[in-house]
């Protein structure tokens, strides 16, 4: 059955999913590899669905990092499940917080909820980098030119292994994630505070006619 929503819960509802819809078409990662025969680095961006070369070098970014993996026994990036779900993931879950905010937006546990949905999803990406990086460090082919020990990348900062090192690092994909989240979870605050404020008068009215119903 549908219901009239709120208008604080509508508002944060549409620019939340606004802003996961947007992570769609930016990168969310990054990661910068320098080696001796790549002084100036080589950089790859990781999308929701697809890696990416940086446009603004003339290497073939991805294909030369996967040769420097090839050469110390990593397996080659590429195109992972968790990548075909993002997009109809990630639209699933913008389409779904507008049509519950008609829905059953009143019931707190719903609220809270879609609260923890939206939290979950930068939680879960930071973890699933991590784990492929993992998975990347310790299934090496112990036939590589360079035989070396397991090791793990690390989803943030710096990562040294003998006379390589990688910089990586979130894009502006994974903070809309994050300001969707801070967006669902205190806006409606907010304006219900503000509207309050605005119209002490209002909610005066009502505190009486709950009053007078109680008696």
């Amino acid at each position: 059955i549908l219901e009239k929503p709120e208008l604080a819960w509508l508002i944060a509802a549409v620019l939340a999913a606004g802003l996961l819809v947007a992570t769609i078409f930016v990168p969310l990662w990054k990661m910068e590899l320098v080696a001796p025969q790549y002084p100036v680095g080589l950089r790859a961006y990781a999308y929701g669905y697809k890696f990416a070369d940086d446009s603004s070098t003339y290497y073939d970014d991805v294909r030369e990092i996967n040769g420097l993996n090839h050469y110390i026994g990593m397996k080659p990036i590429g195109t992972v499940t968790e990548m075909k779900l993002f997009i109809p993931g990630m639209l699933t879950a913008a389409v779904a917080v507008v049509l519950a905010s008609f829905v059953s937006w009143k019931r707190k546990w719903f609220r809270a909820l879609v609260v923890a949905g939206f939290w979950f999803i930068p939680l879960f990406f930071v973890a699933d980098i991590q784990y492929w990086l993992y998975n990347f460090g310790h299934t090496m082919d112990e036939e590589a030119a360079l035989n070396m020990d397991p090791f793990t990348p690390k989803v943030f900062g710096t990562t040294k292994v003998l006379n390589f090192h990688s910089e990586t690092g979130f894009e502006i994909g994974f903070y809309l994630m994050i300001m969707a989240a801070l967006v669902i979870t205190f806006l409606p605050l907010t304006i219900r505070f503000a509207l309050s404020r605005k119209f002490p008068a209002r909610g005066a009215r009502s505190d009486v006619g709950v009053a007078q119903v109680a008696r």
